[in-house]
């Protein structure tokens, strides 16, 4: 059997984008589905080093800046590729890309599939949002498939009139045998590495420090919350743009017991440090750190946003509060942090939710299915 040719078209290589491609081309079948990754490695936290490691898994990689979304001249060279490379079908992932690569699919009349990742018109409330719109209305008549990666980004999608034959819903997924629960012996000696006394109660959220991640509000929300929980601390993992003014603030409110600790090569042992984990973010694709602390049997205090709404359960496997609301946040992590029992319930159900419906087989299988769709839709 040939395979299925498929590009990949990313600019956005870095954070829950970079890691789903990742994911994704690591684990499909190279008997079925050959990929080759069209790459712009631009942004200054962009994945190099793992993203060309692909290579060494025998998936091609060819790296085409796309520093203009605008730009003839990367269209023009990526259809050369696309030709050269006998791609049979096009996946372009992100904005940027998505536009790149649906303007370059349908030169060569290849079928176009579309991750978004969060759509663009999600990201902003101004004047922005009815011209993201249309820009995606437009671009949808190019695109074969449309992925939502939560059933909430498919809501808006459908609310923002992206016709709904075209949208199909893949959750991101993670491995949950590399995200288990940590003992009480391996949340001890996680805990004692990082200086936390048994006795404290540890607030921790791990993300990228830029605006969509909400950080801010919980800062916000910690002004009011630490005082009252002389044994809490907020522990943030995590690097990024809005570092030094995120310490700033904590200088200049006089947080007391709130730590920056920078990124991270072992999640999992900041996920076996906490007791609840937190992403107060003001917008979401399918964010794979509430993944993978849930996998880790943690309480999620989440903002009520598309992806968020997908992953948790309500006063079950976490607490949901309105976006932009440190008052209910602060709310919400007071009731957990007064209740063990109520944390340890709740963790587990986290745990088992991702094993049951978040697994990273599922979301490969449901993607390599649509290839198949896509292939004997052009090929009848």
């Amino acid at each position: 059997m040939t395979p299925i040719r498929i590009a990949h078209i990313v600019e956005a290589t870095v954070g829950g984008v970079a890691r789903h491609l990742i994911d994704l081309t690591s684990h499909l079948d190279q008997a079925e589905c050959s990929c080759t990754l069209y790459l712009s490695l631009q942004r200054p936290d962009s994945w190099r080093d793992p993203l060309r490691a692909l290579a060494a898994r025998g998936i091609a990689i060819r790296e085409l800046p796309m520093t203009c979304v605008t730009s003839g001249a990367t269209v023009r060279q990526l259809v050369s590729w696309l030709r050269q490379d006998e791609i049979d079908i096009v996946h372009a992932h992100s904005a940027r890309g998505g536009y790149v690569g649906r303007l370059a699919a349908d030169q060569l009349g290849l079928p176009a599939i579309y991750t978004p990742h969060a759509f663009p018109f999600q990201r902003t409330t101004d004047w922005r949002r009815p011209f993201y719109r249309l820009l995606e209305r437009r671009m949808a008549v190019q695109t074969t498939r449309i992925i939502c990666v939560s059933e909430g980004e498919r809501d808006e999608a459908l609310m923002a009139g992206l016709p709904a034959e075209r949208l199909r819903v893949i959750p991101n997924g993670i491995d949950a045998d590399v995200w288990p629960a940590p003992t009480s012996m391996q949340r001890a000696s996680a805990r004692r590495a990082l200086h936390i006394a048994p006795t404290d109660l540890v607030i921790g959220a791990l993300a990228r420090l830029v605006p969509q991640k909400g950080i801010d509000l919980l800062l916000s929300s910690a002004v009011e919350l630490l005082p009252d929980f002389p044994t809490a601390r907020v522990l943030i993992w995590g690097d990024g743009p809005m570092r030094k003014s995120l310490e700033r603030k904590v200088r200049q409110w006089q947080l007391p017991r709130t730590e920056f600790l920078g990124a991270t090569s072992s999640p999992w042992h900041a996920y076996a440090a906490m007791d609840v984990f937190t992403a107060p973010s003001r917008w979401e694709g399918a964010p794979y750190a509430v993944l993978e602390a849930m996998a880790c049997g943690l309480p999620v205090v989440a903002s009520a946003v598309a992806g968020h709404t997908d992953y948790l359960e309500d006063n079950n496997t976490g607490l949901l509060v309105a976006p932009e609301t440190p008052d209910l946040l602060d709310g919400a992590l007071r009731s957990l942090l007064v209740d063990a029992e109520r944390r340890e319930r709740m963790g587990s159900a986290a745990h088992r939710r991702v094993q049951q419906s978040f697994t990273l087989q599922k979301m490969v299988e449901q993607t390599a299915e649509q290839y198949r769709e896509v292939i004997a839709e052009v090929t009848h």
